[in-house]
């Protein structure tokens, strides 16, 4: 009796030892799924330190792929693509005013899941924040930044300070005591009013009065009738500064239809390919330009910096410097030799 006493006491330590190793066990299996809770897992925290180029993906979405200047920024962004051996997503809506298709991109894209980080170009900053609420890999802003938290950069021009350069450029030009009106793109678009802000501040201490502002939807058509509008209006306009080249080739193109352009000044801002032979060809007086290659290329280059866990800047501007009768031509051959042409 008094071994089998020692035997069931000795068996039922080994019972509870048994019972305590399982529910340790059962513990230590369920702590990841608590940690992790429901949240989706970034697709840069898979080793990124260690992701190969060839496996990262980045999405781009441009403001649109229909225009001279967003395909320099194309250009950049598949350059970038083939140097670093990345995979790209590259889209863009139909027209700078295609909101809700931007929207839909960025959704879908995201939705996929198939993207390591998200380049955007956004055409509603407020929205396209919205959208990103939920996002969980790193988003870069190029061309127009937006007042997102968890941004990682923001790559493009000081737009303000930009279009001061061209607002001191024609107030010098044109003399103090004068008279320009402004074209701008989108209305309430962030990039566009910077610029308008920087026109406005750099003519008015330079002398000269702005009559008025309105706005083209960055068209050159519409840009036409907001010229014509004006002439109808002011007797004397003494230059016109354009939110960008398409726009400030169609007032042109409305003030010789009058034949008003000789004695009408017109400042551009992007400095494509179709402003400087204008200005070469004595029409489009002098352009802003950005530098739209290198924002699409250093745009994929700090995104998969960023998949890889390394260090990116918060603000990298690509600068800006003023096309004019002087530099256009070698300008001209600079952005022919970017594309290939």
């Amino acid at each position: 009796m008094k071994l089998r006493r020692i035997l069931a006491a000795i068996l039922g330590g080994i019972m509870v030892l048994s019972m305590a190793a399982c529910n340790g066990s059962s513990q230590n299996s369920a702590a990841p799924e608590s940690t992790g809770g429901t949240e989706s897992t970034p697709a840069s925290t898979e080793s990124s330190a260690e992701k190969s180029n060839a496996d990262i993906r980045i999405g781009v979405i441009l403001k649109t792929l229909s225009s001279e200047y967003w395909g320099y920024v194309a250009a950049g962004v598949k350059q970038a693509q083939k140097d670093l051996g990345v995979q790209v997503d590259l889209e863009g809506p139909p027209s700078e005013t295609s909101f809700n298709e931007q929207s839909n991109m960025i959704e879908t894209m995201l939705s996929a899941g198939k993207i390591d980080a998200l380049c955007i170009a956004p055409l509603q900053p407020d929205m396209v924040v919205t959208k990103l609420q939920d996002a969980t890999i790193p988003v870069l802003f190029v061309d127009t930044d937006a007042n997102y938290d968890k941004k990682v950069t923001f790559i493009g021009t000081g737009n303000e300070e930009a279009a001061k350069k061209g607002g001191e450029y024609i107030a010098k030009l044109i003399g103090s005591g004068k008279k320009a009106v402004l074209i701008g793109g989108v209305q309430g678009d962030p990039t566009n009013e910077a610029r308008m802000r920087g026109y406005t501040e750099a003519l008015k201490a330079g002398g000269i009065e702005v009559l008025d502002t309105q706005y083209a939807n960055a068209t050159a058509d519409k840009a036409v009738q907001v010229m014509e509008n004006f002439m109808q209006n002011f007797p004397q306009i003494d230059a016109v500064l354009c939110n960008n080249d398409d726009m400030a080739i169609g007032a042109q193109r409305a003030a010789a239809q009058a034949g008003k352009a000789d004695k009408i000044k017109f400042m551009g801002f992007d400095g494509i390919a179709t402003a400087c032979q204008s200005i070469i060809d004595g029409k489009e007086t002098a352009s802003v330009a950005q530098s739209p290659y290198d924002m699409g290329y250093k745009a994929v280059e700090n995104a998969v910096k960023a998949v890889k866990g390394e260090n990116v800047e918060k603000l990298i501007d690509s600068g800006s410097t003023i096309v004019d009768a002087s530099n256009a031509k070698d300008y001209l051959d600079k952005l022919n030799k970017m594309t290939g042409k």
